[in-house]
């Protein structure tokens, strides 16, 4: 795939961060190779010098991405990112135990650019994770149309697909809060920043921006899917129940899970422009959250219609159950 700067695309000027990802021996006090006197040691500020470049050749790797629009498109290798902000780190050691006290404040700026930066490694390798798309997968298909298979197969399924999204709503958590930090971070940055970074942090901002709508989108999306689960357990449960006649339990079960998976509707509906590629599992998602509340609904007065002694009308509700759970299958 073609791999185009990401920061050109929010704004970030590409030029300024290959001027400033090298050697910067055009600062302020630098020595000219052609001078003949006798110059102080400067290997702290060449230190200095190289931390920076580093962390600018990191920020390029990592927004060096074709298009967050789509973000599970996106091919991210977080190796060389994170390979150029330790190296950084380790110049910055080195420029700390040579420089005097009254620069301690420009190495700890660059160790919180450092920080912002592998913050931002981690929430783009969550974002643009490859085997999401999987995952997804095997929750949509734990609550389709499971007519087919015996009732272990579909309990192994859901457990599956329950643990699934157990791990990934916590990936997204982390990947939230480290945004949030790194946001934070730039945030604080000032003039001092841009003299010795060379970039405007406001701009840094407009790249982490479109970062976070990414994130917010899976965090919305894991929560809905969670519900999801939850309320598909409940149908299940309220099935269990009408097999053994406990009617009562059956009609409480249906009811439950037809909140739960009301709740399911609107935590998707809540994420109003979802970036592609997240938004066609959104999608999925709440066809899915729909038909299922529909099918509890059908089924709680199955429930109530056995309870009164009106098979016939019980089973219509069976049927009309049955079929809006076929349908949430079929939005796969």
């Amino acid at each position: 795939m073609n791999r185009r700067q990401y920061l050109m695309r929010t704004g970030i000027p590409l030029a300024a961060l290959v001027a400033t990802a090298g050697c910067l021996d055009d600062l302020p006090g630098s020595a000219s190779s052609g001078d003949s006197v006798a110059v102080a040691d400067r290997t702290g500020d060449r230190e200095l010098d190289r931390a920076v470049g580093e962390l600018n050749e990191a920020a390029l790797a990592l927004f060096a991405a074709d298009d967050f629009e789509e973000p599970t498109d996106v091919e991210f290798d977080p190796a060389e990112p994170t390979e150029r902000i330790e190296s950084a780190r380790t110049h910055l050691e080195t420029a700390a135990a040579e420089l005097d006290e009254d620069r301690e404040s420009e190495i700890e700026l660059l160790r919180t650019y450092a920080a912002v930066l592998e913050r931002l490694v981690d929430v783009t390798e969550t974002v643009t994770d490859e085997t999401l798309e999987a995952d997804l997968q095997t929750v949509f298909e734990a609550v389709g149309d499971g007519d087919d298979e015996s009732e272990a197969d579909d309990d192994d399924d859901l457990e599956a697909a329950s643990e699934t999204i157990d791990e990934r709503t916590d990936e997204f958590a982390v990947a939230e809060t480290n945004h949030a930090e790194a946001a934070a971070a730039v945030e604080s940055f000032d003039e001092a920043f841009e003299r010795l970074v060379r970039i405007d942090p406001a701009e840094l901002e407009d790249g982490i921006a479109a970062l976070g709508d990414a994130v917010a989108s899976l965090v919305t999306l894991g929560d809905g899917l969670e519900s999801l689960l939850g309320g598909y357990e409940g149908l299940q449960t309220g099935r269990e129940h009408m097999e053994n006649r406990e009617y009562g339990k059956a009609e409480t079960a249906f009811g439950t899970a037809e909140s739960t998976l009301g709740t399911a509707t609107t935590t998707f509906e809540e994420d109003e422009d979802p970036p592609g590629g997240i938004a066609d599992h959104v999608e999925t998602a709440t066809c899915q959250s729909e038909h299922l509340a529909d099918a509890a609904g059908s089924f709680e007065e199955w429930a109530i219609a056995a309870s009164n002694g009106d098979p016939v009308s019980a089973q219509n509700h069976k049927e009309a159950g049955e079929r809006s759970v076929e349908a949430a299958g079929d939005c796969t």
